[in-house]
């Protein structure tokens, strides 16, 4: 189960952070973000489907909100960083 967290919060931050990425980067960095998150999301599907269900709804329930929370304070902090530079 921990394994499965771990991957579950990975995934949540990895589409975040391609969400965000489709919006601010190129083509060529989007189509790669998007490739890596929906590969990643067939691990974590495998995940679900060997889970109880209870299980799988509280680690996702769990992973996705701290992993969107500590996505967008990465992004935020890597935006103003960039943003900082730029003047």
């Amino acid at each position: 189960m921990v394994l499965y967290f771990i991957i579950s919060l990975i995934n949540v931050f990895l589409h975040i952070v391609r969400s965000i990425l489709v919006i601010k980067a190129g083509k060529f960095v989007a189509s790669l973000s998007n490739c890596i998150c929906y590969t990643f999301s067939a691990v974590v599907i495998k995940f679900i489907a060997e889970s109880d269900l209870m299980v799988a709804i509280i680690v996702q329930a769990t992973t996705n909100f701290f992993g969107c929370y500590l996505a967008m304070i990465f992004c935020d902090k890597i935006l103003k960083k960039k943003h900082n530079e730029e003047f």
